[in-house]
């Protein structure tokens, strides 16, 4: 497992401060599975932590965790879409890289953007710890050397 220094300074930064972090992210809660909790171990926290007199509406967000109306996730997936189609669109790999990339993603389990994060730093590229530029990058290196970037090894 390899976790960006970013994910790690989060990590530290949670544990410094008695707080926890919600993520989907798997890598990250094996990491440190006394900061992390998955959004529904968050949800199911704040819900049996709930003082008694909490009105019925903070807890009804609870159970919602983030409510988000049409629009908002329309945005949010439209704004996701063109990101991702800029990296398909411009991004290209030579086969030693898909090497790497495979090995960094396969062999020592790099998340997507620590992916993303280790390729912006070799290639001195611009995405930084992205990480539908991870997912890109991996797409195209599973490509390349004719396997799915969304089945295993890959992920």
């Amino acid at each position: 497992m390899m976790l960006d220094p970013d994910d790690e300074q989060i990590i530290r930064d949670c544990r410094a401060a008695g707080a926890v972090l919600v993520t989907g992210d798997r890598w990250m809660k094996e990491a440190a599975p006394d900061v992390v909790l998955s959004p529904y171990e968050a949800m199911q926290k704040g819900l049996d932590e709930a003082p008694q007199d909490t009105p019925p509406e903070a807890i009804e967000n609870l159970k919602g965790l983030i409510r988000m109306t049409p629009e908002q996730l329309s945005v949010m997936g439209e704004d996701a879409n063109n990101t991702w189609m800029v990296f398909q669109k411009y991004l290209r790999l030579k086969k030693e890289q898909a090497k790497l990339v495979r090995y960094l993603r396969v062999e020592q389990h790099f998340t997507w953007r620590a992916v993303a994060r280790r390729c912006a730093l070799l290639w001195e590229a611009p995405w930084g710890a992205n990480q539908l530029a991870g997912m890109c990058i991996c797409k195209k290196a599973a490509e390349l050397l004719s396997e799915d970037f969304m089945k295993e090894p890959w992920n």
